[in-house]
């Protein structure tokens, strides 16, 4: 079983290219930032599972890597959780946005994003709950979640970032460096949504490091 941690606004139905059954992990409210709290707390994972975290979802599983041992782990276009109050204000400028704004021209500017790429993916507004966004813009920001200890996770990963994803190709490299057990693969003529720009590639990378 894969367990999936999504990126925002992602969606379970997202992973269904995948040749491997999978199930989201629930995204939980955390505890005050001094909290070991774990975000997937009671999700009935097992040691056997792999998990697999996406953007804000890979932020989120190194949070759950650092306390819960998974048999494998992959890691996608994944930043490194830092205090910085000019990423904290753009997150809450969002946030007041997802709680408020016309969907169509929210979701316009959300894929207009520079680290998107031109790249887009539809999302209706029925499939979400609008307060439930912003927590999670509020609370997942990396300028909020204290930084992963990295050394720490045993799990063996496989970390992810696309070629012309020049910000988070550096993420990675520098992850890779301080985790005990990981390699990187850098997905060629991808950006930051590699698994979807890239869906057979991806696969047939997970494909050869999960079996």
């Amino acid at each position: 079983m894969i367990r999936t941690l999504s990126g925002f606004l992602g969606l379970e139905s997202d992973w269904d290219f995948l040749p491997w059954p999978h199930v989201e992990v629930e995204r939980r409210p955390l505890r005050p930032p001094t909290s070991r709290e774990n975000p997937a707390a009671g999700s009935g994972r097992r040691s056997t599972d792999v998990l697999l975290g996406y953007s804000m979802g890979g932020r989120l599983a190194l949070r759950i890597l650092e306390e819960s041992p998974f048999h494998k782990a992959i890691i996608v276009s994944a930043g490194l959780n830092a205090s910085d109050e000019e990423r904290r204000a753009r997150d809450e400028s969002w946030a007041r946005r997802f709680e408020s704004d016309d969907w169509s021209t929210l979701m316009r500017d959300w894929n207009a994003q520079p680290v998107f790429g031109g790249h887009v993916l539809d999302r209706r507004e029925a499939d979400y709950d609008r307060a439930e966004l912003a927590r999670q813009l509020r609370e997942y920001s990396p300028a909020v979640l204290p930084p992963p200890e990295l050394e720490r996770i045993e799990t063996p990963i496989l970390w992810i970032a696309g070629e012309r994803d020049a910000k988070y190709v550096d993420f990675a490299k520098r992850a890779v460096a301080r985790l005990p057990h990981a390699e990187l693969w850098i997905c060629p003529n991808a950006g930051h949504r590699v698994p979807w720009e890239q869906p057979d590639s991806f696969v047939s990378r997970l494909r050869a490091f999960i079996e």
